[in-house]
């Protein structure tokens, strides 16, 4: 197979060109285009021989995509016009401009893209943006699949729900059929082919006498249905444990990472909490370090403590006697190394020294998980015959390899 050659565009800190490198499809990034200088630093420090253009995507032209001659482009355009939070402006959202000129683009080039890879946030299936993307690629001869998948369907103890979009041009003889139905993989697919999940297997069941155990440790702001997917999630044998991911601890300064005081008793009750043998964690965002709801998971660090036990009565305790129990945890915050460990950034992989802590928290929370993108880039480049989700059995993977920088390397 020709080397293929890739435009990354949005490049971020690189999980893209990272997830090309673990597919094992022999490829070039002729350039990656990113506006976020920060992020630029981080990128050019892991990959200094890449081009690496410092421009707004809005500036790119037919005559760059004409000298580049690319055979794919990759890109995870802005989430926030599709999110909640984002106040969901879709195409209205000045955010969604270049990516809105990427579209205006591609059906005016004189050499498309053979191979197209998308990624955005849980919310962009049902946009506008993704009509409007839909029907260019329609016009311009692609076939595509759509796929909503999490980290954990390829073994990763993490939960981070996206979209993806893989397209081919009609005349590369794609083996997937275009269609109206997003795929949704929530279970565990086979490890040579993402595409072969069964969505029945996202269902499950509870026996009533689980139920009733399990109604004893309901201590935190969360409901039944939370702690329920909770303990699905942490007893699933093809998921990896959280310290298959952690880093040695004579390398990390714990002291420096444990939640202060002010944080814990103020928030305690918001906390996602996993220890080291939880087969789960939630996403972390950009304002992990920062802000604590819906952030990211804390990690337990002193064992000798049942969580159940400092949460049951901890409102009728004095300030004093709840800090005394909080602290007894050891909760802290997982490191830097640790959230791209879970996001399956390899151990070559680092940031320059004078990006701070939360910088650092921000751009992974930016990033995506390199394992699960190089899985579809595999699927995107299969020759092998794909089938629909509905129709195909499910099957475990074999664990996946430990992370670079996990306990296990150590």
């Amino acid at each position: 197979m020709e080397t293929v050659r890739v435009l990354e565009l949005y490049s971020g800190i690189g999980g893209m060109h990272y997830a090309l490198k673990e597919s094992g499809v022999p490829a070039e990034v002729v350039a990656a285009v990113d506006i976020n200088t920060m992020a630029n630093q981080i990128y050019k420090h892991n990959f200094p021989d890449t081009p690496l253009w410092n421009k707004s995507i809005e500036g790119l032209t037919l005559e760059d995509f004409a000298a580049l001659s690319v055979d794919m482009v990759m890109m995870s355009p802005p989430c926030q016009p599709f999110t909640r939070i984002g106040l969901q402006g879709d195409v209205s959202d000045p955010r969604t401009k270049s990516f809105l000129h990427i579209l205006h683009l591609l059906p005016r080039l004189h050499r498309p893209p053979r191979f197209i890879l998308l990624e955005n946030v849980k919310g962009f299936e049902t946009s506008a943006a993704r009509d409007r993307l839909i029907n260019t690629l329609t016009e311009c001869g692609y076939v595509f699949q759509e796929i909503m998948a999490s980290p954990t369907s390829v073994g990763i103890p993490n939960s981070r729900l996206r979209y993806f979009l893989i397209a081919r041009r009609s005349a590369e003889n794609m083996n997937i059929q275009t269609g109206s139905k997003v795929w949704d993989v929530c279970a565990q697919p086979a490890e040579d082919d993402l595409a072969s999940v069964s969505k029945a297997a996202c269902s499950s069941t509870t026996p009533p006498e689980e139920k009733a155990s399990r109604e004893l440790v309901l201590y935190k702001l969360e409901t039944e249905m939370q702690l329920q997917r909770k303990t699905t999630q942490n007893s699933n044998p093809d998921v990896k444990q959280i310290q298959d991911f952690l880093e040695a601890g004579s390398q990390v300064n714990v002291e420096e990472y444990l939640l202060p005081p002010k944080t814990l008793l103020r928030y305690s009750l918001l906390l996602d909490i996993v220890q080291p043998t939880s087969r789960r964690s939630v996403c972390f965002t950009k304002g992990y370090g920062r802000y604590v709801e819906g952030t990211g998971s804390v990690l337990q660090g002193c064992m000798d403590t049942e969580v159940q036990s400092v949460f049951t009565d901890l409102e009728l305790l004095s300030e004093e006697d709840r800090l005394q129990r909080l602290m007894s945890l050891r909760l802290r915050y997982f490191t830097p190394r640790e959230v791209a460990n879970l996001m399956c950034f390899p151990p070559c992989f680092s940031f320059p020294e004078h990006i701070s802590t939360i910088q650092r928290y921000r751009v992974l929370g930016n990033s995506l998980n390199v394992l699960l993108v190089a899985k579809l880039v595999q699927l995107l480049f299969s020759t092998q015959p794909t089938h629909s989700c509905e129709n195909s059995s499910s099957v475990a993977p074999q664990p996946p390899e430990p992370r670079p920088g996990s306990a296990e390397d150590t």
